[in-house]
């Protein structure tokens, strides 16, 4: 499953949009976004993209929100949210 994730960031939406399609080209049924804080409007953006312009036989499954505690550079814990989005055929 590791293996099935693309993590959102910092590149352009449609970078994230070829890399799904090239992951669900090479054979692979389904494919997972994952993003955290401000990147995750992005990751909603690249999903619908893919169902409505993209690739109609993709269809998000299961959608998981929440939030991590993660260490700063300094040493202090922060709350960020995430979203995890399944696409599968």
């Amino acid at each position: 499953m590791e293996n099935d994730t693309i993590f959102i960031g910092k590149k352009p939406v449609i970078s994230y949009v070829l890399a799904v399609l090239t992951h669900v080209n090479s054979g692979h049924d389904s494919v997972v976004l994952k993003a955290r804080g401000l990147m995750i409007s992005k990751a909603v953006d690249v999903s619908q993209l893919i169902k409505r312009k993209f690739s109609k036989d993709l269809n998000l499954g299961r959608i998981d929100i929440g939030t991590e505690e993660i260490a700063s550079d300094d040493g202090r814990k922060r709350n960020v949210s995430f979203i995890s989005i399944e696409m599968k055929r």
